[in-house]
């Protein structure tokens, strides 16, 4: 029995080299998983779960819908999520990487070395590569339009050909410099720009709208609420917001009332036509020609405010409603009754659109930087992954932006890091040069992968990318949709040097993290309990949520025509 059995409910332990070994293969079993979705023309993976069938090569996305459950794999999924969600881009290649590094360290490991000493000579070579990289790095203006189109188009990954990923890269980038407030630091105010997706028509008939576009069917309500009697574009419309229901309580609380009579009843309709004038006395006596609540307003009042000729929507998105203050200057108040006309914004124009089964208002006033892309596609989970690509192409921008310098992609990084590891790891008077040298071989993974991943040979294009880097041609990479080595840089292939600083660091710390572990203690009654394998797991309920943020959590995250049902 071990020591852990004598201080806790332990049901199962794993110490030492098997725990290790146990951990480097789950973690490294995933990256197997991933591995062949990298890339522009990668292979695709079918995922079947309760019902659902999803066909993608978005490696994130396949991350999630696994449910991975073993803990060191987790460590490494968590890692490589929190890159997508950061930077929006990096993730698969982060889980290859830190799955290469736990393979590159079994022979160490066999070998005798501890280890600490391979985790102290990773973390010294993930030094030195960002070093080196940043160094190396060609730096740009944070306005060079080529840079930003070329940022987000090596990052579309999926069958999108080529006409569809340059509209959604300029319109991606178009989108991106809206949100700049000017300074030359590359700063952003994300608020500024909405993203909404109406269904229907072709991807290309995607917009940036200047001004707030609020769906009235995804955030608020549907197309009755806003009725077709009312006028489709109103011009200098005074603009009130609610930042709450509106509704009538008769004695405080609606449910209190009890109708027994026929006079109870009269009295009732007379005390809610009453609190009807009065709203829409205070509305007209304002001149407010729209209306927007955050929460419902009575069925009843609705209709007589389209009756008076006041647009109203309701239900609108908290996020919405804080927009559309600082586009028109309208305060929120929390009841009708507290509106002044100081209260009150203004907009050059609001003007109603029916798109794809839904109907937006949009809300244009030449004092506001507030912009929306509105995105098109047919059929729904096209737009859907359209918004995926277009929200992670933002925040490569951004992340471009705050440094905005670019490294040869197609692995071609990759080939120059690891040949100045192998000339540096010698300097390393100690065992943990060895590590800085199989570090450098995991970094070669990535352009293997790419070129066995486009029915290339990885071997003879790791060769000929060596043999380029050791010409001195620092551009060369491997063009996965070509299919041969070339300089990358001239072709738009490049990665933003944020990015792949971070997929460089996150890979070295969950590889470092795992191969610290020396045991797994497994407790009586946990997630693990009872399972397959060391750690246990299969067929246990929880509540996992899929959602990447925006509303993303039923895209299919791989190419147009994905099966997701």
């Amino acid at each position: 029995m071990s020591r852990a059995h004598t201080i806790a409910n332990v049901s199962g332990e794993i110490d030492g080299d098997e725990a290790l070994t146990h951990n480097v293969s789950a973690a490294a079993a995933l990256a197997d998983v991933v591995r062949t979705t990298l890339g522009p023309v990668s292979r695709d993976k079918m995922v079947v779960s309760n019902g659902e069938v999803l066909v993608t090569n978005d490696g994130s996305h396949i991350v999630d819908r696994l449910d991975v459950e073993a803990p060191a794999a987790r460590i490494v999924a968590d890692l490589a999520r929190a890159q997508g969600v950061d930077l929006g881009d990096g993730a698969t290649s982060a889980i290859v990487l830190a799955g290469a590094l736990l393979r590159e360290a079994e022979p160490l490991l066999e070998d005798g070395l501890h280890p600490t000493t391979i985790v102290n000579g990773y973390t010294a070579a993930a030094e030195r590569a960002r070093d080196r990289a940043a160094a190396v790095a060609d730096s740009r203006r944070v306005d060079d339009e080529e840079a930003l189109r070329d940022v987000v188009a090596t990052a579309i990954t999926g069958r999108w050909d080529a006409e569809r990923t340059a509209f959604l890269s300029a319109l991606t980038v178009r989108g991106y410099r809206s949100t700049l407030t000017g300074d030359r630091d590359g700063t952003t105010r994300s608020e500024r720009l909405t993203i909404q997706r109406a269904p229907g028509g072709e991807t290309t008939d995607s917009a940036l709208v200047d001004g707030l576009v609020v769906d009235t069917g995804r955030s608020s309500t549907s197309q009755s609420d806003v009725p077709a009697a009312l006028p489709d574009r109103l011009s200098d419309p005074r603009i009130a917001i609610v930042d709450d229901e509106i509704a009538l309580e008769p004695d405080g609380s609606a449910a209190r009332v009890s109708i027994e009579t026929a006079d109870q009843r009269r009295r009732l309709q007379e005390f809610e036509s009453e609190a009807y004038d009065e709203i829409l006395e205070t509305l007209r006596g304002l001149e407010v020609d729209v209306l927007f609540t955050q929460k419902s307003i009575d069925d009843r009042l609705r209709s007589r405010l389209a009756q008076a000729g006041i647009v109203s929507v309701e239900r609108t998105r908290q996020d919405e409603i804080h927009k559309l203050s600082r586009a028109t200057g309208a305060d929120p108040v929390m009841r009708v009754d507290d509106l002044t006309s100081a209260a009150l914004g203004r907009a050059d124009l609001v003007e109603r659109r029916s798109l794809g089964g839904s109907t937006f208002v949009i809300v244009r006033a030449a004092t506001s930087t507030q912009t929306s892309l509105l995105l098109r596609g047919s059929p729904e989970h096209v737009v859907e992954e359209t918004e995926r690509i277009v929200a992670d192409g933002l925040r490569l921008l951004e992340g471009f932006g705050r440094r905005p310098a670019l490294l040869p992609g197609g692995g071609g990084v990759e080939i120059a890091l690891a040949r100045d590891l192998r000339e540096w790891s010698p300097t390393i008077h100690t065992r943990e040069q060895l590590a800085a040298g199989r570090f450098a071989d995991a970094l070669e993974t990535i352009p293997a992968a790419l070129a066995r991943n486009a029915g290339a040979d990885a071997l003879e294009t790791v060769l000929e990318l060596r043999r380029r880097h050791d010409a001195g041609d620092r551009s060369a990479g491997f063009d996965a949709t070509t299919g041969v080595v070339t300089d990358v840089l001239d072709e738009g292939i490049v990665d933003p040097l944020p990015l792949k600083m971070r997929v460089v660091s996150n890979a070295t710390q969950a590889a470092c993290s795992i191969l610290r572990i020396d045991g797994i203690i497994r407790t009586a009654g946990s997630l693990d309990d009872g399972g397959t394998g060391p750690a246990g797991g299969e067929g246990h309920d929880h509540d996992h949520h899929h959602a990447t943020g925006g509303g993303h959590e039923h895209s299919t995250h791989g190419y147009p025509w994905a099966i997701g049902h």
